[in-house]
């Protein structure tokens, strides 16, 4: 990955006014009132976290925001939902923890993530933590990496929001500048073995490097073997987050120099060709057929034998359409073989109608001899249907059975290839292929 640009670097002491600023003008909105609210209830705000850095760094802002509450975290939740018209949802108080959906424009939806400010206790390796409240300095220690552990005091003046002091007690962003991935604390991948799998993924979008001590911490947690002692659900939570980046196999790169991929994904491993798969899908025109964190799965796991992936498939509890994509991955290889460009239309669709949008898709990206048949199988063949339907043909007086769905099947294939296009040849085609023909 690319280091920081200069700009970026250059903002890295901008005031946290100007942070702010950056933020869509719907999150302003949502954050003044949920600033407004806590000063009502004499708590204090934090904007915390990635979003943070990930204004210094003028990078995309995700859809998960994160706010440190000095105060009553699920009655700020309740009443910043009721405020809003948002969904109060995710609700822990145990951990005083609860998250707030709110629409967007557009449609989507950012959640608002709100956590009294705590510290943690961690009985053994890998367990859910004990947590008890204590002021945002507190709070920012037990974070991850010092990149993580800033925040921004929100505050609302005149229905505005305004910034109060940037923290970054453990100099997060001479990290960011310099490239560096820095734990906190030596006890960090005891308490949270999954931080592993989180800071490969934040090296490999920011270009970051574990400095010595976090590499030797990293080594000595993999030799401890404490990723085995997480929760599959857990792993694969962290996993399906790697999807999310636009460079999937990056973060595989760096798991395979790390020593993590064969503790998490056994038989993966990262490749040039794998690697020109990823690419050709981050690359893809406007007009490509389209892939998400599905898709990014397939394409990293393309290669792998059957027993790899029987392992995966038994170790995780995936998704169906997930595990529905990983059992389709050896009849899609062996189809890429026979797509020449010489088939016509019904040849192509039978070849790739047994395969989901998603499964094709992968072939799409993953097979580049393949991609002419594969894109126009995408944008036009499967959605095409027959000038006629079933009820069509028993009013010709194609009675309801076998017959029926071969005669839709056949006029399918008519319509494809361009046999057909409108009813009344259709109907000329069924009645001298099906009720003049032989039965």
């Amino acid at each position: 990955m690319l280091p920081l640009k200069a700009a970026a670097v250059k903002n890295m002491h901008a005031p946290p006014e100007a942070l702010l600023a950056r933020l869509p003008a719907e999150y302003r909105t949502v954050l003044a009132q949920a600033a407004s609210l806590a000063a009502s209830q004499a708590a204090r705000l934090w904007l915390v976290g990635g979003v943070v850095r990930d204004l210094l760094c003028e990078a995309p802002l995700g859809r998960d925001v994160d706010l440190a509450v000095e105060g009553d975290a699920l009655a700020l939740a309740r009443d910043l939902a009721t405020r809003i018209g948002g969904r109060l949802r995710a609700v822990h108080a145990a951990f005083g923890t609860a998250s707030v959906d709110v629409q967007v424009a557009g449609g989507s939806t950012v959640t608002f993530d709100l956590a009294g400010s705590r510290v943690e206790r961690y009985r053994s390796p890998g367990a859910l933590p004990e947590v008890a409240p204590a002021p945002i300095e507190d709070d920012l220690y037990r974070r991850d990496f010092s990149v993580n552990a800033l925040a921004i005091e929100l505050r609302a003046m005149n229905g505005q929001l305004s910034a109060g002091q940037l923290l970054d007690p453990f100099g997060g962003r001479g990290d960011l500048v310099t490239g560096r991935l820095r734990l906190l604390h030596e006890e960090s991948l005891r308490d949270d073995p999954t931080r592993m799998l989180r800071g490969v993924r934040l090296a490999a979008r920011l270009g970051l490097q574990p400095d010595p001590a976090t590499a030797a911490q990293i080594q000595r947690a993999l030799e401890a073997s404490y990723l085995s002692l997480v929760s599959d659900e857990r792993i694969l939570t962290e996993l399906c987050l790697s999807l999310e980046e636009p460079r999937p196999d990056e973060t595989l790169r760096l798991a395979d120099a790390w020593g993590l991929t064969p503790r998490v994904l056994p038989g993966l491993a990262w490749s040039e060709a794998l690697a020109d798969r990823c690419a050709r899908l981050a690359q893809a025109p406007g007009d490509a057929p389209t892939g998400g964190p599905l898709v990014r799965a397939g394409l990293l796991l393309y290669d792998l034998d059957a027993a790899a992936q029987a392992a995966i498939a038994a170790r995780y509890p995936l998704p169906a359409e997930a595990a529905d994509l990983l059992r389709q991955l050896p009849g899609l290889r062996a189809v890429a073989s026979l797509l020449t460009p010489d088939l016509p239309n019904s040849a192509v669709d039978r070849l790739l109608r047994p395969f989901s949008v998603a499964a094709v898709t992968v072939l799409h990206y993953a097979e580049p001899a393949t991609a002419a048949l594969t894109g126009r199988y995408l944008r036009e063949l499967r959605a095409m249907r027959a000038p006629l339907n079933g009820n069509d043909l028993q009013r010709l007086g194609i009675a309801p059975g076998p017959l029926l769905g071969q005669t839709l099947e056949a006029l399918r294939a008519a319509t494809l290839d361009g046999r057909v296009s409108t009813r009344e040849q259709a109907e000329a085609w069924v009645r001298q292929h099906v009720m003049d023909g032989p039965r």
